[in-house]
C-alpha cells in the first residue's frame, strides 16, 4: 500500500492501496467494484456486528467530502475553490479514526464507522448521463445505515436542485428490487434507513422546522406518486424510510457556527440513542457486509430500468406528471356533475355509456397533451390515470352494485316466497338462474368493460342466492309438516269429540286407530319421504320425525283439551240422567213407589260411574296404557321442534326421577287420583239431591188425597154435578176439560201433569197459610211486625234485628242431607193432615 496522502490519491480512476487513515474506492467511475475492500476494513480492527456504515448523498459541488472530513476526520479529496470541477469520483469508502464533538475530537473504539463519499449528482463532466448517479445513488441507499442528503437552504421546494427526479427513479427501482423482502418480513421492527437532510449554509430566517415540514411533505408526495406494482401499493414511505434533519450554518460567512453545527452533529452520532437504532443495521457481519454491498451492486448495474435516457425521462416524467394532475382534475369536476346524487332505480346500460364516454374522453384529452413525450413514460402515466380513474368509478360502482344486490335479493325472496311450494324445484332454478344472469349483466355494462373486477360479487351474490333458496326449502318444509299438523288436528279433534261425549271399552282403541290411520293418510302423500323440494335425505327424514313427535303432542294436548274435571262431571250426570229420569223410549220416568226409585237408581249410578276409569286413563281395551313413539316431555326435543314447555318440566327440570315418570305415565294419565275423587264427590252430591227430590214427589202424591175422599166427594158432589149437565156452559167447559185429559193421556203426559198440577197447589197452600198464620197469630210482637210490614212502616228496633238476619249465611250442604230431606214429606203430611181436619 502507498504511503501517498489522500489527497494525492483519492480522485484518480484506478485502484490504488493507501494507508489506513486514507480512503479506498468501492466502484470507480467505469462502474467496477473493487473485491480489495475487505482487507481494506479488517486492518481497521473491526470485528462482528460492531460498525455502522454512513452515506453521503447531493448535487456536486455542494461540499460533501468537506462535511464528511470535518465530521468523521477522513481525509477525502475536495474541491478546489479556484477550479469548480468534480472532485470525488465513482464511491470511496474510509473508517473514521475520531468523530469532532463539542468535547473535542473522540476516538471511535466502541463503535467503528465506516464513511462512504458518493460522487455528486448533476455534474458538467456527465451532462445528461446520469446513469451512474442513480445506480450509486441506489447502492449507498441499500447498504448505509444512514444516508446523508446534503442540500442547500435555497434548494429546498426545487425538483430538480433538490434532486427529486433522481431520488424518485432510485426509489422506485428500491422498492421494486427490496419491495418483496418487506412484504415477507413479518417483524415490524424490520429494516429501514435513516434519511439525514443536513440543510447547508442556513441563515435562519426560515425556520428549520419550516424547512423540515416542507422536504416531508416533498419526499412523501414523491413517493405516492411512484409507479408502483400492484403487490406494493399498499406499502408507506414510513416502511422503508425514517427522516430526521440538521442544519448548518454558511461555511465561509459563518465559520464558527458552521463549525459549531459540524460538532453538535457529532454529538448526535455519539449517542447511539439518537441517530443509530437496531433497525437500521444490516445485522450481518462486516465480512458479510462486503459481500452483501458486491451483490447489490451487481444487481443494481444489471438493472434495466436504470439504464434510461436521463434528462429526456426526467422531462417526461415531470411534463407527464402534470397533465395527470390537470386531466384528473377535469375529471373530478365531471365526476361530482354527473353523480351528484345516487339514482334509486338506474338504467344500467345508460350508465355504462356514461361510464366509458366520461373515461374515455378523459383518456383522449391525456393522448392528446402527452403522446408526444417519451413512449414509455407517456404509456406509464396513461396506465396510472387509467387506475386513478378507474379507483373513482369503483366507488359509484360499489355503491350501485351493493344496490342492484340488495334490490335483486329482495325481488327474488318474494317470487320464491310466492312460488307456495309449487314446482318448487324446477321454479326455484328458473328464478335464480334469471337472477344470476341479470346481475351478471348489469354489473358488466358499469364495469368500464371489464376494467373493474366483479366476479367476486356475483360469487358472493351466487352463494347468497343458495342460502336464500335453503332457507326457503326449510320453511316451504316446515308450512308442509305444519299444513298437516293442522290437518290431523282438526280431523282428530272432531273424532275424539263424538268418541269422548259417548265412552265405552274401545273408545281409546278407537281414538288411537283413528290417530295412526290419519298419519299413514297423510304420510302416504309424501312416498318416500320426498316432499318435492329438493331438500336433502336428512332434512326430509328429520321433518318426518318433527311432523310425528308434533302428532303425538297433538294427541296429547287434544286428550286434556277434550277431557277435564268439569267435563267429566257432566258426563257422569248427563249418563245418570240418561238411565235415571228417562225410559228406553225417551220419555220422563215417573216412580210409583221407593223400590222403583231406589233399583233405578243404583243402575243409573253404576252405568255413570262406568265411563269415569276410561275418560281418566288412556287405557286400550288389552288394559294396556297408551305409550307415544317419542318421549313429549323430553325438554331438548321440545325445544328443538319449537314446542313450548310444560310449567311442571320449567320447575322440575333437573330432576331425574321426575322425567323418568313423565316418560312412562304422564301420557296415558289425564286425570290424578285426588282430581278423580273430587269428581266422585261431587258427583255423587248432584245424584243424591236427584234422588231425594224424586224420592219427596213421590211421598207427596201417595200423601196428599187418599182414594176414599173421591168417592165421598163423588157422593157429595152428586147435585152439583147434575147441575154442571145441565147448564150449557158449564158442561161445554167439562168437554173441554175431559178432551184435554184424553188428549194427556193418549200422549202418556197425564201423569206429569197431574204431578204438576199437584205441586202448583201445594205451593198455593202453602204460602196461603203462612200469610194466614202471619195475620191471625196472637203474639204481640210478631202481629205488630206484620203489620208494619203491610203498611210499610219499619220499627226501629227492628231494623237492627233484619240486618242481621240478612248477615245470616245459609246453612252448608251436609253430608246427611239425605235423611234431612226426607223428613220433609213428612212435615207436608203433618200440614195437610191438620188442616184437613
Amino acid at each position: 500500500m502507498s504511503d501517498e496522502p489522500l489527497s494525492e490519491t483519492s480522485s484518480s480512476s484506478s485502484f490504488v492501496p493507501v494507508q489506513l487513515q486514507d480512503a479506498i474506492q468501492v466502484i470507480d467511475e467505469f462502474k467496477n467494484f473493487n473485491n480489495e475492500i475487505l482487507e481494506y476494513i479488517n486492518k481497521t480492527s473491526i470485528s462482528n456486528n460492531n460498525y455502522h456504515i454512513i452515506s453521503v448523498f447531493g448535487s456536486q459541488s455542494t461540499g460533501k467530502s468537506t462535511l464528511l472530513n470535518k465530521l468523521f476526520n477522513t481525509n477525502f479529496d475536495v474541491m478546489n475553490e479556484n477550479n469548480r470541477q468534480q472532485t470525488t469520483k465513482g464511491i470511496w469508502l474510509a473508517h473514521s479514526p475520531s468523530i469532532s464533538s463539542t468535547k473535542g475530537q473522540l476516538l471511535n473504539k466502541s463503535t467503528n464507522i465506516l464513511v462512504m463519499d458518493v460522487e455528486g449528482t448533476d455534474g458538467r463532466e456527465r451532462g445528461e448521463d446520469q446513469d451512474f448517479e442513480r445506480k450509486a445513488a441506489l447502492f449507498a441507499l441499500s447498504t448505509s445505515e444512514i444516508l446523508i442528503l446534503n442540500v442547500w437552504e435555497h434548494q429546498i421546494g426545487l425538483y430538480q436542485g433538490a434532486n427529486m427526479g433522481l431520488l424518485k427513479t432510485v426509489f422506485e427501482v428500491n422498492l421494486t428490487l427490496f419491495g418483496r423482502s418487506k412484504l415477507e418480513k413479518k417483524n415490524s421492527a424490520d429494516h429501514k434507513v435513516l434519511l439525514l437532510v443536513v440543510i447547508r449554509d442556513h441563515v435562519g430566517n426560515t425556520p428549520i422546522e419550516s424547512l423540515s415540514n416542507t422536504i416531508t411533505q416533498d419526499l412523501k408526495k414523491m413517493w405516492n406518486s411512484l409507479t408502483k406494482p400492484q403487490e406494493f401499493e399498499n406499502l408507506k414511505f414510513e416502511d422503508f424510510f425514517d427522516i430526521d434533519f440538521h442544519a448548518l450554518n454558511h461555511k465561509i460567512l459563518q465559520p464558527e457556527q458552521f463549525v459549531e453545527g459540524v460538532e453538535k452533529l457529532g454529538d448526535r452520532i455519539l449517542d447511539e440513542n439518537d441517530l443509530f437504532k437496531p433497525e437500521y443495521h444490516h445485522n450481518i457481519p462486516i465480512d458479510g457486509w462486503t459481500l452483501y454491498a458486491e451483490n447489490c451492486w451487481e444487481q443494481i448495474e444489471n438493472n434495466k430500468d436504470l439504464d434510461l435516457p436521463t434528462q429526456q425521462i426526467l422531462v417526461s416524467q415531470f411534463k407527464c406528471d402534470e397533465i395527470v394532475e390537470n386531466i384528473y382534475n377535469e375529471f373530478l369536476n365531471k365526476f361530482k356533475e354527473h353523480f351528484r346524487a345516487i339514482q334509486d332505480e338506474p338504467n344500467f346500460e345508460e350508465l355504462g355509456s356514461l361510464f366509458n364516454d366520461l373515461k374515455n374522453d378523459i383518456l383522449e384529452d391525456y393522448d392528446q397533451l402527452a403522446t408526444k413525450y417519451n413512449q414509455s413514460v407517456y404509456e406509464s402515466k396513461r396506465s396510472k390515470l387509467d387506475t386513478m380513474i378507474n379507483s373513482k368509478f369503483k366507488d359509484v360502482f360499489d355503491i350501485y352494485s351493493k344496490q342492484l344486490i340488495e334490490n335483486s335479493k329482495l325481488t327474488f325472496e318474494k317470487d320464491l316466497v310466492a312460488l307456495k311450494g309449487q314446482n318448487f324445484i324446477e321454479e326455484s332454478k328458473r328464478l335464480s338462474s334469471n337472477i344470476l344472469n341479470s346481475i351478471a349483466k348489469n354489473l358488466e355494462l358499469i364495469s368500464l368493460n371489464g376494467s373493474i373486477d366483479y366476479k367476486d360479487l356475483t360469487t358472493t351474490f351466487e352463494k347468497d342466492i343458495n342460502q336464500i333458496i335453503l332457507k326457503q326449502q326449510q320453511i316451504e318444509l316446515d308450512n308442509i309438516i305444519n299444513k298437516s299438523i293442522k290437518k290431523l288436528n282438526n280431523n282428530l279433534t272432531k273424532y275424539m269429540q263424538f268418541e269422548i261425549n259417548d265412552p265405552n271399552d274401545k273408545t281409546w282403541d278407537n281414538i288411537l286407530n283413528k290417530f295412526n290411520e290419519l298419519i299413514k293418510e297423510i304420510s302416504i302423500k309424501y312416498p318416500n319421504n320426498d316432499f318435492k323440494l329438493n331438500t336433502t335425505k336428512q332434512q326430509n327424514e328429520e321433518s318426518i320425525t318433527k311432523f310425528k313427535f308434533k302428532s303425538w303432542n297433538n294427541l296429547y294436548e287434544n286428550i286434556h283439551k277434550l277431557i277435564y274435571k268439569e267435563k267429566i262431571l257432566n258426563l257422569l250426570i248427563s249418563k245418570f240422567d240418561d238411565k235415571f229420569r228417562y225410559d228406553l223410549n225417551g220419555l220422563p220416568k215417573l216412580y210409583q213407589n221407593s223400590v222403583e226409585l231406589e233399583n233405578n237408581f243404583k243402575l243409573a249410578k253404576d252405568q255413570a260411574l262406568r265411563i269415569l276409569p276410561i275418560l281418566t286413563l288412556a287405557k286400550l281395551s288389552d288394559d294396556s296404557e297408551i305409550i307415544p313413539d317419542f318421549n313429549i316431555f323430553d325438554t331438548n326435543l321440545r325445544t328443538k321442534y319449537g314446542l313450548k314447555l310444560f310449567e311442571n318440566e320449567e320447575e322440575d327440570d333437573e330432576d331425574e326421577d321426575h322425567q323418568k315418570n313423565l316418560e312412562t305415565n304422564a301420557f296415558a294419565e289425564i286425570i290424578n287420583e285426588s282430581e278423580k275423587s273430587e269428581i266422585y264427590i261431587k258427583f255423587k252430591k248432584e245424584i243424591d239431591a236427584k234422588f231425594i227430590e224424586t224420592k219427596r214427589s213421590i211421598v207427596q202424591h201417595i200423601t196428599s188425597i187418599p182414594y176414599y175422599i173421591y168417592i165421598i166427594i163423588i157422593i157429595l158432589g152428586w147435585n152439583e154435578f147434575m147441575a154442571i149437565i145441565r147448564n150449557p156452559f158449564t158442561f161445554a167447559l167439562s168437554i173441554l176439560l175431559l178432551a184435554t185429559i184424553y188428549i194427556l193421556y193418549s200422549m202418556n203426559l197425564l201423569k206429569p201433569a197431574i204431578t204438576i198440577a199437584t205441586k202448583l197447589i201445594d205451593e198455593i197452600i202453602i204460602a196461603g197459610k203462612t200469610k194466614l198464620k202471619e195475620i191471625l197469630i196472637d203474639d204481640f210482637e210478631i202481629q205488630s211486625r206484620n203489620l208494619s210490614k203491610i203498611s210499610g212502616i219499619k220499627h226501629e228496633n227492628h231494623e237492627e234485628e233484619e240486618e242481621i238476619n240478612n248477615k245470616i249465611e245459609e246453612p252448608k250442604y251436609e253430608e246427611n242431607i239425605e235423611l234431612e230431606e226426607f223428613k220433609k214429606p213428612k212435615v207436608i203430611v203433618e200440614d195437610i193432615s191438620e188442616e184437613s181436619i
